[in-house]
């Protein structure tokens, strides 16, 4: 993967509104390694669900003090505007999409990649079933603490990674 930079993103959100996060976790990728990383915990100006907190362990009191997307927003929209942003299923960039809409923000372009389509057209064993996260991570034999939003979204651009070494198809192909 020569020449090729690609962002990785996943996002924890504080109760089943997508629009709710609480934590983004941002990895960036060159030449097929891990170059830097970028986490912070988002107030998201919203209730903690029971089932969320007891998912991602993350609580109001995690939040204290913690910026509210609006305010992270220009970082990002400087990170991955017109670049490959890598994520796992759809969640993280309906959810992104949300959060615009909460605060009336304006969506840059992206040119999303998700790491699960990529594994189901890889590895034909996925391809109906099993692409989860936590599966193909443990299938690629990839360590990591699932549900922490930096950790997550490393996963998924290791995913990517390995599909491309996998398939010889470049990131730009896989787009």
């Amino acid at each position: 993967m020569p020449n090729t930079r690609f962002y990785s993103l996943d996002v924890e959100t504080a109760n089943s509104n997508p629009g709710s996060i609480c934590q983004v976790g941002i990895g960036m990728f060159e030449e097929g390694k891990l170059e830097e990383s970028w986490k912070s915990y988002v107030d998201p100006e919203d209730y903690f669900s029971h089932f969320n907190t007891r998912v991602h362990g993350i609580g109001p009191h995690h939040i204290t003090g913690a910026p509210k997307f609006y305010q992270i927003y220009p970082f990002l929209k400087k990170t991955f505007e017109h670049n490959i942003v890598v994520h796992h299923m759809p969640f993280d960039r309906v959810a992104f999409h949300k959060a615009y809409d909460k605060y009336k923000l304006k969506p840059f372009p992206v040119h999303w990649l998700d790491s699960a389509k990529v594994a189901r057209k890889t590895w034909s064993q996925f391809s109906q079933r099993g692409y989860g996260l936590s599966n193909l991570a443990a299938y690629l034999e990839i360590r990591f603490k699932h549900h922490d939003a930096l950790e997550d979204s490393i996963t998924a651009g290791k995913i990517v990674i390995e599909a491309c070494r996998h398939s010889g198809k470049t990131l730009r192909e896989w787009l």
